[in-house]
């Protein structure tokens, strides 16, 4: 099954019990290039303060740039870190299994448990944009979680009195299918001809309102 890492069998394994077997994954990905620079920046000016305020091994003065390498260097290392940082949420999942679907599973504690009993098949619908840019920011609701990193196009559904958007620049129809067809077999009425307006994807040209 394409996308079924480490992490996805891991948590596989934990959620089996709960929502049976494992159908479909489907990926998001948008690396954040632009962040790059600001965090190289923040790289810098803690290098700065440390200059100051941390003592050369000498004696118990500051360095003051005493070792412009050993600065530049420490300076860049402590940016790449920070951008690790948001590197990490530029890579997410949604796992869709036979009885509901999990996303945010990297941690017990943060993990999201969505049963097909709590969601509403005439909700589930795929949508796009003209542009290319991502359609989460034109969907607005009074409740909204996101579950992709970004894209083109997005999967969105009601559940839990909740709006939930997988954004991706991945082909929609897949993930719809596989919700479709695991919540029929699951046995809630009527989801193939409840779903039936899930696709084609809507192309959005303007902020659209859920609720």
């Amino acid at each position: 099954m394409r996308g079924r890492n480490w992490l996805v069998r891991r948590a596989e394994t934990r959620l089996s019990d709960e929502l049976g077997g494992l159908r479909f994954v489907a990926s998001s990905r948008r690396i954040f290039w632009k962040v790059l620079p600001w965090c190289l920046v923040v790289g810098f000016v803690f290098g700065t303060i440390g200059e100051f305020i941390s003592p050369i091994r000498s004696t118990r003065e500051a360095g003051h740039f005493n070792d412009p390498v050993l600065f530049v260097l420490t300076s860049i290392l402590t940016g790449l870190v920070l951008w690790a940082m948001a590197f990490l949420g530029s890579f997410r999942k949604v796992l869709v299994f036979e009885r509901g679907l999990a996303a945010k599973y990297s941690q017990r504690h943060t993990t999201v448990v969505l049963r097909w009993e709590d969601v509403a098949p005439e909700s589930l619908k795929a949508v796009t944009t003209s542009d290319g840019t991502d359609p989460d920011r034109r969907l607005l609701a009074s409740r909204k979680v996101s579950l992709g990193a970004g894209g083109r196009n997005a999967v969105v559904f009601k559940a839990q009195d909740s709006f939930w958007v997988f954004s991706s620049d991945e082909d929609p129809a897949p993930l719809v299918h596989s919700i479709r067809g695991a919540m029929s077999e699951a046995g809630i009425p009527a989801a193939s001809r409840r779903t039936d307006g899930a696709l084609p994807a809507v192309v959005l040209s303007g902020r659209t309102a859920l609720d």
